[in-house]
């Protein structure tokens, strides 16, 4: 059984108050290959700008561990309160890398406001990691009942809410769950999305101010432990089974003239992504980036971390993004890694 959150009820998991460096953590995890022979050293000073969450943990584990000091590289991990902060930190110089929602940063690509570079996959969600709840007892049972019912989720960040049309998807949460709305013969146009912050939507959902939510976790949990919340659609499930959520970018200039740093920084995080498999590691950092107590680390439900970039599985992301009306112009994912 779950237990509930009544600590930090409300606490949002993915916006820090100001912009701090990561702090450096006790860890449980345990680092491979790092000895007297190690890899070929980058250069020079990084700093990555993030939003912090679920998705970005083994960027803490890499810093708490010593994993980029061991690859030659002095990492600063600056927070920010919204992905659009942390883009604008990027394509001003402040960052040099970003983590965030592969949806904005291939809206930025697609649109031309930005050219960037993939460095990394962070974040795949798993089975009930992202879903639509609503109260128990509700008369919404089946995703066919959503139709004309107001559904809260979070809110568009560079892209804009419904550029083309009402059932345009706007992040990466509601182009996974429109998806799966039409692989249940749903029309995506015949919900009513209304955005808001996600520490708002529980109370939202309590109050009936709207009849669902489209959540991830630690929301998730929250929801099913605050209200006893059902879930109604699994967001990642068939179509969307496994989908790549979020990933690591660069200015494509800054990737050009500093390979070894950005191949240093690839081997480091994969380091990290893979020390991150043991679950221990990831339940301590979690702990401070999102205010939960371990305990309560431990039953969020967690997609997984790549070892390694599958372009393949990335390019489903850029796919339906332009099949859903969310780009007008493709993204080639293998460009974006050579390019």
């Amino acid at each position: 059984m779950r237990l509930a959150w009544a600590n930090y009820r409300g606490f949002d998991w993915r916006i820090a108050p100001v912009a701090l460096a990561v702090a450096v953590l006790a860890s449980g995890c345990h680092v491979l290959g790092i000895g007297a022979s190690g890899p070929a050293p980058g250069s020079g000073p990084i700093t990555v700008a993030i939003v912090p969450g679920i998705d970005n943990a083994p960027l803490s584990v890499a810093v708490q561990d010593g994993l980029f000091r061991h690859y030659g590289l002095t990492v600063t991990v600056k927070h920010y309160q919204s992905l659009g902060a942390e883009l604008q930190a990027l394509t001003s110089g402040k960052a040099q890398i970003a983590e965030g929602d592969y949806t904005d940063f291939f809206y930025e690509q697609a649109t031309g406001a930005a050219s960037l570079r993939l460095i990394a996959d962070a974040y795949d969600a798993a089975s009930n990691s992202v879903a639509i709840l609503t109260l128990p007892g509700s008369s919404i049972t089946t995703p066919q009942q959503l139709q004309g019912g107001s559904v809260a989720t979070p809110p568009a960040q560079s892209l804009p809410a419904a550029p083309y049309s009402p059932a345009v998807p706007y992040n990466i949460q509601t182009l996974a769950a429109e998806e799966v709305l039409q692989n249940d013969g749903m029309s995506p146009s015949s919900v009513n999305w209304v955005q808001m912050q996600p520490q708002a939507m529980i109370g939202a959902l309590r109050s009936r101010q709207v009849r669902a939510i489209l959540v991830s976790e630690p929301y998730v949990l929250q929801a099913e432990e605050q209200l006893g919340a059902v879930e109604v659609v699994d967001a990642s499930s068939g179509v969307t089974s496994g989908l790549p959520m979020s990933g690591y970018f660069s200015l494509a200039s800054y990737a050009r003239a500093n390979p070894p740093t950005v191949q240093a920084f690839q081997e480091a995080i994969d380091q990290a992504q893979s020390d991150c498999a043991q679950r221990g590691p990831v339940q301590a950092v979690l702990s401070h980036l999102t205010g939960m107590t371990t305990g309560g680390a431990a039953l969020v439900t967690l997609g997984t971390y790549p070892t390694s970039l599958n372009v393949g599985q990335v390019q489903r992301v850029a796919a339906l993004m332009y099949d859903s009306g969310m780009i007008n112009n493709p993204v080639s994912v293998s460009a974006l890694t050579s390019g």
